[in-house]
């Protein structure tokens, strides 16, 4: 019986995606109620990505992206943090907690904090 994930993280790869193979390299693991979807870029995350995870069973869904001015997309980490908020929009409107979702900057270099950001939610 699989578990319905509770919180689950959109990723680029080339940032959170990268501190998360640190991670797996110094044998850590997601605990499991954490899903993770690795992205091209943070800016392929769509509103509908966002809302389906809600849909599907999810307490809080991340996106994790590159910080401004680091990403390859040039602006992909804009558009993912727009359609955060255009989520915690959709969300204050029918009364749930926008703190549900959010947009965290990361870089490839910062597992020990994407380590700590998973113990301390």
């Amino acid at each position: 019986m699989s578990t319905v994930p509770r919180l689950v993280i959109f990723a680029c790869s080339r940032s959170a995606g990268e501190a998360f193979a640190s991670l797996k390299a110094m044998g850590q693991s997601l605990p499991s109620d954490v899903a993770w979807v690795n992205l091209p870029c943070g800016g392929n995350v769509d509103v509908l990505h966002i809302l389906r995870a809600f849909e599907a069973g999810a307490r809080q869904v991340w996106v994790l992206t590159c910080y401004e001015g680091a990403c390859e997309s040039l602006d992909g980490n804009r558009w993912a943090e727009k359609r955060v908020q255009e989520v915690q929009g959709l969300l204050q409107e029918i009364g749930i907690a926008p703190e549900c979702v959010a947009f965290r900057p990361i870089s490839p270099t910062m597992a020990a904090d994407l380590l700590a950001w998973l113990e301390e939610r």
